[in-house]
């Protein structure tokens, strides 16, 4: 059978990494989650001195890009691919509120997305990969069979980050959260270098009222009306 790419973009907590593993796992295909290596650029930014509050140090990230390795191993304990930077794994702490809260600023300096997207545009060559993010489908894969654009009310995305963070027994301020979502929303769809928008070809799936279950099925529907298409 034809492998197509999926892309999947979207606003901050809407679900997507969720559905594009679940995605992937269902139809045999690759699964790589594009804000997982923001993350870990953050990370890597927090825990060298090279991001303090909002301060960047722009000369020593850039001179800093190329020690700093992304790899995905699958997890045979989840089912899913956990994220590495150079060789550890971060996946917890690229989800805490420590670097959500500074991602953004990071993803938005024009050298970090092209090396990024040079990485995600490699892993994608052979295609049968679902990959989501804020500019897959405009901008790593223009191209792309598929394109889903993924939205739901802030107040919905602030109350799922909120209790995926209660479940993990970690603090966390509904406020907060509420507030980093706007101040992401505001951040990712004004950047000058791939701002977050919906692609003219892309699906819009709002997913506000939606169970997983249910974002489960529609995928599927989608994905299996494209590849008959192709055929």
């Amino acid at each position: 059978m034809k492998k197509i790419t999926i892309a999947i973009d979207g606003f901050s907590s809407c679900g997507k990494s969720t559905m594009a593993k679940d995605l992937a796992k269902e139809v045999g295909y690759i699964y790589i989650d594009s804000g997982a290596m923001y993350r870990a650029v953050t990370l890597y930014s927090i825990e060298n001195n090279i991001l303090d509050g909002d301060n960047i140090n722009v000369d020593k990230l850039r001179k800093e890009m190329g020690n700093i390795c992304i790899t995905f191993h699958f997890n045979p304990e989840t089912g899913r691919p956990d994220t590495y930077l150079n060789n550890v794994n971060v996946e917890s702490k690229i989800r805490t509120m420590t670097v959500s809260s500074k991602v953004s600023l990071i993803s938005a300096l024009d050298f970090v997305r092209e090396a990024m997207v040079a990485q995600q545009q490699a892993m994608g060559e052979k295609k049968g990969i679902v990959m989501d993010g804020r500019d897959i489908g405009t901008t790593v894969f223009p191209n792309a069979e598929l394109k889903i654009f993924v939205t739901a009310s802030a107040e919905i995305r602030a109350k799922r980050r909120f209790e995926e963070l209660k479940a993990k027994g970690e603090t966390a301020n509904f406020e907060e959260i509420l507030n980093n979502v706007k101040q992401r929303d505001y951040i990712d769809q004004h950047r000058e270098i791939s701002p977050l928008r919906k692609a003219d070809d892309a699906i819009l799936l709002d997913n506000s009222e939606m169970s997983i279950e249910q974002q489960r099925t529609w995928l599927l529907e989608q994905f299996q009306k494209k590849i008959n298409e192709t055929l």
